[in-house]
């Protein structure tokens, strides 16, 4: 399946959702296999655009999120399900016992969650697109020159496309112009297209100045008596590693 947001792509989709295989999620439901009705939020923003905030802000809103970078063992399901013809049904069974999720590959998945979860609602959180390829260049570099080899074993069995947006035709290491231009494009047609396919009354397009209050409102949750969390665990590991070894060199 083509994953890049383009024309194309719309039409293969529509194509894929059919009536048959929503009776079967209804079926699966029905003998609980799956909670079909649990699924309340999915944020459809790219990696690097605060997913790791939102994932401790859905901590502290009581809800049970996925961030697919914490829980990389679920991802080959998504994977082979957008990238190899993989089963939508075991795409869909991986948020069985969660209620929100967020980052590659969840957020490709908005159309199928749509359709399979009436009342679940989207996040779509955006960064200045020139800021975030800088910000993800620079957390590749480090994912390269400091993860271990087993944190780097659970993304090797995943299919190229389904990490570091290389679905969009992103290349954050030895960049061009030119691979800049059409990651950014991507980047782009995404967030575009979600907001032409997401109903606006199941979509919050998200500002990051604005704190709790758009989303308590939007989850219909009370506003919590706490900062909203501002995190990125993942680079200040690598960049923890980086400061260690440079203290090593410097002291030897």
């Amino acid at each position: 399946r083509d994953r890049t947001p383009t024309i194309s792509f719309h039409i293969s989709m529509s194509r894929a959702m059919t009536p048959s295989c929503f009776q079967h999620f209804w079926i699966w439901s029905l003998y609980g296999l799956v909670t079909l009705d649990a699924f309340k939020l999915l944020d459809v923003g790219a990696p690097r655009t605060g997913t790791q905030s939102m994932y401790d802000a859905m901590k502290i809103l009581n809800l049970n999120p996925v961030h697919s970078g914490y829980q990389s063992e679920l991802r080959p399901a998504l994977c082979e399900y957008l990238f190899r013809n993989g089963s939508l049904d075991d795409a869909l069974g991986v948020l069985d016992g969660y209620d929100a999720a967020m980052d590659e590959p969840f957020m490709l998945m908005y159309e199928e969650i749509m359709a399979a979860f009436p009342e679940a609602k989207f996040l779509l959180t955006i960064s200045d697109a020139e800021s975030w390829f800088d910000n993800y260049a620079e957390m590749v570099r480090l994912l390269v020159a400091f993860q271990n080899e087993t944190e780097r074993s659970h993304f090797g069995v995943l299919p190229p496309e389904c990490t570091a947006m290389k679905s969009w035709g992103c290349k954050f290491r030895n960049s061009t112009q030119g691979d800049r231009d059409i990651c950014l494009r991507n980047y782009h047609r995404h967030n575009q297209r979600v907001q032409e396919i997401i109903p606006p009354e199941r979509l919050l397009v998200y500002n990051w100045s604005d704190g709790w209050a758009p989303l308590a409102h939007f989850l219909d949750v009370a506003i919590p008596n706490e900062d909203f969390p501002h995190k990125d665990q993942v680079k200040q590991d690598m960049e923890q590693r980086e400061g260690q070894l440079l203290s090593e060199i410097l002291g030897a």
